[in-house]
């Protein structure tokens, strides 16, 4: 009888996990991706950064800013309120920035008020899409996108609040939950 010799411990192990590893990534999309802005196209604009590069956009939304949550890190929890870098934009232009919005992450966004600058930017509505894999998740994550339009030239800021990490009265309130996201605008 011919016996050949199995690995045993963790050396046993190492395939496994190679292979567990390499499904992730593919499934993640890599890891990879563009995750800057991408002007649309208004016939289904595609879907920028993320592991489902399938994803359509609502039409219409003009130059997508997508939102980059930073990692999670147990050793550095992630700020609060955070303000991300310059958004620039072109007198007349429509632009939109992306969140992603999660019931069972507690991410629920809002244009904050006043809002920006009505004669810098002005808000021209919400829309959000899941793709059908997303709608297939219990408590899976979908893109929220806060359109605006860019109606004279100087600067503003736009801030977005998280309702689990502001209101005390909601249900998924959380004091660890990201409050608030501050995008300053400047329109030429």
């Amino acid at each position: 009888m011919n016996r050949t010799k199995r690995p045993s411990g963790r050396a046993a192990l190492l395939p496994l996990g190679a292979a567990l590893l390499a499904l992730a990534l593919t499934a993640c999309g890599g890891g990879g991706g563009d995750h800057g802005a991408e002007r649309g196209n208004g016939k289904g604009d595609r879907e920028v950064g993320g592991g489902d590069h399938d994803r359509q956009r609502p039409t219409g939304l003009g130059t997508v800013h997508e939102d980059r949550m930073p990692p999670y890190d147990p050793a550095r929890p992630n700020p609060r309120d955070r303000t991300e870098g310059t958004l620039t934009v072109r007198h007349g232009e429509r632009f939109t920035i992306a969140m992603r919005e999660s019931a069972s992450a507690r991410l629920n966004w809002s244009l904050s008020t006043p809002g920006p600058d009505r004669d810098v930017a002005r808000p021209a509505g919400t829309s959000s899409y899941q793709t059908a894999r997303e709608k297939e998740l219990i408590g899976s994550s979908h893109a929220l996108y806060f359109t605006f339009e860019a109606v004279g030239t100087g600067t503003t800021r736009i801030v977005l609040t998280n309702r689990c990490g502001t209101d005390r009265t909601s249900g998924c309130y959380s004091p660890e939950l990201a409050r608030s996201v501050t995008y300053p605008v400047t329109v030429r």
